[in-house]
């Protein structure tokens, strides 16, 4: 099950860039709206710079080899940096460097980099790993270590650095790490993931943005990994190096407020809510117009569109005619390979003279338990051409450069348009009635959006693209997009469908009625009217594809931080709702009345790392009793804080015949599941809700220690144990050991095994199991 759903996960990363930027999803890119809480660091005029960087230059060379002699940074100065800034580098030996153009990274500028590889051999294994330098200025790009290679030296709860003094390391090496930073202000933030967990390495995961001629730069980032020990563990940077265009607008603030004032709108969509680790919830929700999201150019006041897809910015939709040749479904045998070679060749999609390279029988990742046929063919050019077809219905499931789609292709073969929008135009509509099932019931096409003046999808060079949105009742269906591609003559160049394919039809019918009006959606969704500047890149999506322009613009973006979240306002209810996956999680309110507790220290830390949710009125309950259940949803935040963790992905496995889908002990069971403390046994109660003793806990405790092997060959204990009321307790062996290592102690002389456990002793005993860590054979967390 881990392999599929990792499948899954690496396919959902590679489609959800493109479709993020498709209409139906409605979701917002990085706005950046000032903060004047934020914290700012300006780098010092001494800040370090390798000898002989000179100048930044702007890198733009078009050359595919650049010469040596270019270099200002040689090969040994590189790895000499290197061990430098990473003391940990002094253990790895260099494989090899090489010097060449990189265009790796977006915004994807040529940069004359070296490429340094790392080995590191312990017994018969070695690990890999890569650095690179830019051969002209010194500046480290990336480098990061190999997990395998740090796991012997793991730095654990409590860590001998905090978050603080951390932010602060990883603030002084990008100063030593970019030379050519040195004169700019870095804001940092934490990105997700940088909330350690209280049970595992603790480490560090840190962001800065740029400012430039004080303005935040939108497509740039620098990620630094820092470990509870202070060590820094990676380094990955990205940002432009040309000359910026001036930071003084044409177009007031005044008057890009008025145009998103003028513009702003709100669309109704049958929208799916993830609800965490829960079952997703379907519900009619107003979402804001994409032009809410769409950035303003501060000099010309039109609108800049981000993308190919970013012309379908709109809610205007037109039909798809029936034509004599709709799609119908295979019926009888599951398809040969044969025959779904045959139905792709049909398409036109396969030039002539290519020959198939590949083909497989495997499980789809789009539907659960589909089987697809994989297909894949090279022309003789060495082109490659990709297909997926489902072997049940026929029906062509993807058609891309191995599951890439442009914007994102590496190296586009486009045919140059021979034939005109309209004739492409039909050509479209006709290969989706013969591709899609229902494909006039149940989908519109996007018409582009009247704001597009010179969309780079117009190019000559550039494939026609169509975008087509799944409807219900006629109300679209977020999400849940289809993106045809075509080539200049009006051949099919890629298909796209959306991430998951489901029967949703149930669902929707169960969907509340919208109660609240167009109107009052538009006031609740309406932004406060603020706009700021900022730098933004247009164009370069292609790497390699001829006359793609690439431009720096100063633009306005409106919203505030909250109000750029990505929001649905349900139609039902009128209540904001989420529409992200995992909900940003809101800075832990240490609880009401914990406040003089006898377990203050240890109740607040466990809030801070989120083990420990306050209740709705902002209380922890210290001295409520717990079930078992309870103690297993506090193990195992302990383990992984977020809340997204289980039914996404076991589409409704009953684990225990008390956990079943829907409990609130699902998530923290399905990942004890997963890592082997528990076996799934849906004939079988868990017990989770019984009370929680201090013998069940002791048992509990042996169970999250893997120490159950040890604890049942010691039939009676090592001596006897120490307390008056030895004949009450059952579980002996797990008494003993979990008094031995100092997690439950005496009450008085007695061990009493029937007493409930509150939830404040429940976090004094996670608190002691979590400075076990790094002194036990087996690691608490995994």
């Amino acid at each position: 099950m881990k392999n599929k759903r990792g499948s899954r996960l690496r396919k959902a990363g590679m489609l959800t860039v493109a479709g993020s930027l498709g209409a139906g999803l409605l979701l917002p890119g990085n706005t950046y709206a000032a903060s004047e809480s934020a914290p700012v660091h300006r780098f010092q005029e001494n800040a370090k710079i390798v000898s002989g960087s000179g100048p930044v230059q702007p890198a733009e060379s078009s050359d595919s080899v650049m010469p040596e002699k270019e270099a200002k940074i040689t090969k040994e100065q590189a790895i000499g940096r290197l061990r430098e800034l990473f003391p940990d580098l002094t253990k790895a030996e260099v494989s090899s460097a090489s010097l060449g153009e990189s265009t790796d990274r977006y915004p994807p500028v040529p940069r004359l980099v070296w490429t340094i590889s790392w080995a590191v051999t312990k017994g018969n294994s070695t690990s890999s790993f890569n650095s690179v330098v830019d051969a002209r200025t010194g500046d480290v790009w990336s480098t990061s270590f190999p997990g395998v290679w740090l796991k012997e030296e793991e730095s654990f709860y409590p860590p001998a650095v905090n978050q603080e003094k951390a932010a602060q390391i990883a603030l002084e090496l990008v100063k030593k790490a970019i030379p050519s930073l040195q004169n700019d202000t870095l804001e940092p933030f934490l990105s997700y993931g940088s909330q350690s967990a209280l049970f595992g390495p603790v480490l560090y995961d840190f962001s800065f943005r740029r400012k430039v001629n004080g303005l935040f730069v939108d497509f740039e980032g620098i990620n630094v990994q820092v470990r509870g020990d202070g060590r820094v563990t990676g380094l990955h940077a990205s940002f432009h190096k040309s000359s910026y265009p001036s930071p003084t607008p044409k177009i007031s603030e005044r008057e890009a407020a008025a145009k998103y004032k003028k513009d702003f709108a709100v669309d109704l969509q049958y929208v799916k809510l993830q609800n965490g680790s829960g079952p997703a919830e379907w519900i009619l929700g107003y979402v804001r117009n994409p032009l809410f999201y769409t950035p303003v150019d501060a000099q010309t006041g039109e609108y800049v569109f981000e993308g190919l897809y970013a012309a379908y910015a709109t809610s205007a939709y037109a039909d798809v005619p029936r034509t004599g040749t709709s799609f119908k479904a295979h019926t009888g045998e599951p398809l040969s390979a044969e025959q779904a070679v045959e139905l792709v060749k049909a398409t036109g999609y396969v030039p002539e003279g290519s020959s198939l390279v590949q083909k497989s029988e495997q499980e789809g990742w789009r539907t659960p338990g589909q089987l697809v046929w994989s297909l894949n063919w090279k022309d003789e050019n060495g082109h490659d051409y990709h297909a997926i077809v489902d072997t049940r219905t026929g029906q062509i499931l993807e058609l891309s450069e191995n599951g890439i789609y442009p914007p994102w292709s590496q190296n586009p073969q486009v045919k140059p348009r021979s034939i005109t929008t309209e004739a492409a135009d039909a050509r479209a509509l006709q290969l989706f009635d013969e591709l899609v099932p229902q494909a006039s019931e149940n989908w519109k096409l996007v018409k582009k959006n009247s704001a597009v003046k010179d969309n780079v999808s117009s190019k000559k060079n550039e494939p026609f693209t169509y975008q087509f949105h799944r409807v219900y009742k006629g109300i679209p269906v977020q999400d849940q997009q289809i993106i045809v591609n075509l080539n200049g003559d009006g051949s099919l160049y890629t298909l796209q469908l959306p991430y998951e394919q489901e029967a949703i039809e149930e669902a929707l019918k169960a969907v509340k009625p919208a109660a609240v009006t167009k109107e009052e959606a538009v006031k609740g969704l309406q932004p406060d009217g603020r706009v700021s500047l900022s730098y933004t890149m247009n164009g370069a999506f292609y790497t390699g594809g001829g006359d793609k322009e690439r431009k720096l613009l100063l633009v306005y973006r409106q919203g505030s931080e909250v109000e750029s979240a990505w929001q649905v306002l349900d139609a039902a209810s009128g209540k904001l709702r989420d529409l992200r996956p995992i909900p940003a999680a809101a800075k832990p309110a240490e609880g009401k009345d914990i406040s003089g507790h006898w377990a203050q220290k240890e109740l607040a830390e466990l809030v801070r790392l989120q083990v420990l949710v306050p209740d709705a009125d902002g209380n922890l309950n210290p001295d409520a009793v717990l079930t078992y259940g309870d103690w297993l949803t506090m193990f195992t935040r302990g383990i992984r804080p977020d809340p997204y963790y289980g039914e996404s992905y076991r589409k409704g496995e009953a684990l225990y015949a008390d956990v079943q889908p829907g409990s609130p002990h699902y998530r923290a069971v399905s990942l004890l599941t997963d890592i082997n403390r528990l076996q799934p046994d849906p004939d079988r109660k868990l017990g989770v809700d019984e009370p929680l003793t201090r013998e069940k806990l002791a048992s509990a405790l042996v169970n999250e220690l893997r120490y159950e092997k040890l604890s049942s060959l010691l039939d009676k204990p090592l001596g006897k144990l120490a307390v008056t009321d030895e004949g009450s307790v059952t579980n002996k062996a797990d008494v003993f050991l979990v008094m031995k290592l100092g997690l439950l102690q005496d009450i008085g002389g007695e061990f009493r095994p029937k007493d409930a456990v509150t939830r404040a002793q429940a976090a004094i005993v996670l608190m002691r199991m979590a400075e076990l860590q790094g002194k036990t054979d087996q690691a608490i967390s995994y």
